[in-house]
């Protein structure tokens, strides 16, 4: 749109609105054009006459605010390197520079253009990853058809395995320092915490309940689905480890006998006991070590930064995974990962239904309104596809419409995001005993009571991040004795269930929420049952 800059206030305001953005991602982009407006009208050499032609761009969710002027060229963006004596120009350069990464500068056509990041989108890698599933299907169809045997042969090796290997070698480098600092960092933030020892405890046990229900469902699911041995083929697996530990030797494999050979091998009951031993020990010390638990920290947000590069990187092996799929098996195979995200869902539905029966049991009120409720809710965590992301409106939801206590909700959900991941768990579970199955390796009774002890302790380390869940898989896999790169069979249907899984890990932390504030008193029944 042509406006003079004074009179396109309004017409912004209404185009923003409409994209239904913030209002302070509103005044954030007003502020930014503002500013790069003035800059370029300095650089025109004629401020009084100049104008500009202002536009807006959604793509995958993104609102971008464009600024396009005709003239000489000038990058208002350099000049944030600058330093000025003026004391309201430092006091703006500073402003701009905070805002910098949302703001850009192209030249095109004799046109100098400044687009500013008004809003970004929280599912922008799911389409991402939607639309290399879908090229990449499309990919390995194209090459199946066109070329032969050998030729598809050398491609699959040396392409899109080394994708995957490489990927797989990436995750397992992460795995051990991020559960290490996550699981230490958890510790020290909830020492901190009023009540801990009391409310904590309840918190945990509830947790750890509704938690095994989580994997009895999932071992039911991944027993149902049974075996898909035309699967196998087109992973590269490595080697099947039959033999499983007892549950005693589970048990007393948890100590390492160092503490360097755990995060070698990445065996992660062992990093999880470590974790919990060194967090314990630090909180133990009190102000003596406060220097160390800041740099545990400072280390654990470089992990998480780590995360954020490595991430990326998951659709291009999403679509690697897939073509190569399509080289080596029928397109009907496809029909199997129908039934395997149809079963996830499922089990997300029969995770409510337990929610619900728990709410009746041990909050001894009516599930009705909690169930009803909760459904509407599980829209957000499902398109948001973070638990960390959904706290502001996890907590508003459980204040203002399940009544709880907002004291006491601001002390549980924060603290039982590590603690219910049972979404994840039943994704996680329920693929480890397909691919069990899948190989022909058996379901016996010694071998399902530690490998259900071993996943429950290693979900309260999966990681609250949009597709980190494969980190944690890897283990588990290997835990039931299927190979850790069996997971390249399920990287491509990742952001289908990714929501599915935060729907089941953000309906458990409100549904535990909801149990401590019912057992300590601090629920507001006519809130709760409020329409």
């Amino acid at each position: 749109m042509n406006l003079e800059f004074p009179n396109s206030h309004e017409w912004l305001e209404e185009a923003l609105e409409a994209k239904k953005v913030s209002r302070q991602e509103m005044m954030t982009a007003e502020f930014l054009l503002e500013e790069n407006f003035l800059r370029l009208a300095a650089a025109s050499g004629n401020p009084e006459g100049f104008a500009a032609e202002i536009s807006l761009q959604k793509r995958l969710g993104d609102v971008n605010l464009l600024l396009t002027a005709k003239g000489e060229p000038h990058n208002p963006v350099i000049e944030l390197d600058e330093n000025s004596d003026d004391e309201e120009e430092r006091y703006v350069l500073a402003s701009l520079k905070a805002h910098r990464q949302k703001m850009s500068y192209v030249r095109r056509q004799g046109c100098n253009i400044v687009s500013i990041q008004v809003h970004e989108s929280t599912n922008k890698q799911m389409y991402h990853m939607l639309l290399c599933m879908a090229g990449g299907i499309i990919l390995g169809l194209a090459l199946k058809s066109c070329l032969g045997a050998e030729a598809l042969g050398w491609i699959e090796h040396n392409i899109f395995s080394s994708v995957e290997i490489l990927f797989m070698s990436v995750l397992q480098m992460m795995i051990a320092p991020m559960i290490f600092l996550s699981v230490v960092s958890g510790i020290l933030s909830i020492s901190n915490a009023a009540d801990v020892g009391r409310m904590g405890g309840k918190m945990m046990v509830i947790s750890v309940v509704k938690l095994v229900f989580a994997l009895g469902i999932a071992v039911l699911l991944g027993s149902c689905l049974g075996a898909t041995p035309e699967l196998v083929e087109t992973a590269e697996m490595g080697t099947v480890e039959a033999s499983t530990p007892s549950l005693r030797d589970l048990l007393l494999g948890i100590v390492p006998k160092n503490v360097v050979a755990p995060f070698a091998s990445n065996n992660l009951l062992q990093i999880l006991f470590i974790s919990c031993f060194f967090g314990l020990l630090l909180v133990r010390s009190g102000e003596r070590l406060a220097w160390m638990k800041e740099t545990i920290a400072s280390f654990y947000r470089l992990v998480m930064d780590a995360m954020g590069v490595i991430m990326p990187f998951l659709p291009l092996v999403v679509a690697a995974s897939m073509a190569k799929l399509m080289m080596s098996v029928e397109i009907s195979a496809l029909l199997f990962y129908v039934w395997f995200i149809a079963a996830i869902f499922l089990g997300c539905f029969l995770m409510l239904l337990v929610s619900g029966l728990f709410v009746a049991v041990i909050g001894r009120i009516s599930p009705v309104a909690f169930l009803k409720k909760t459904a509407s809710y599980s829209l957000l965590p499902f398109n948001i596809r973070s638990s960390n992301a959904c706290i502001p409106q996890t907590l508003e939801f459980c204040a203002e419409k399940l009544g709880i206590d907002e004291k006491l909700a601001m002390f549980s959900i924060p603290m039982g995001i590590q603690f219910n991941m049972s979404g994840g768990g039943m994704y996680a579970m329920t693929a480890a005993i397909l691919m069990r199955l899948t190989l022909g390796l058996p379901l016996d009774m010694e071998f399902m009571l530690s490998f259900f002890f071993a996943a429950l302790l290693v979900t309260f380390t999966f990681p609250s991040v949009p597709g980190a869940t494969v980190l944690v898989m890897a283990s588990i896999f290997e835990m039931a004795g299927v190979p850790a790169g069996a997971i390249t069979l399920f990287i491509g249907i990742d952001p289908l269930v990714d929501g599915i899984r935060t729907v089941g890990n953000a309906v458990s932390n409100a549904t535990t929420s909801f149990l401590l504030a019912r057992m300590e008193g601090k629920v507001q029944e006519e809130v709760y049952y409020a329409e």
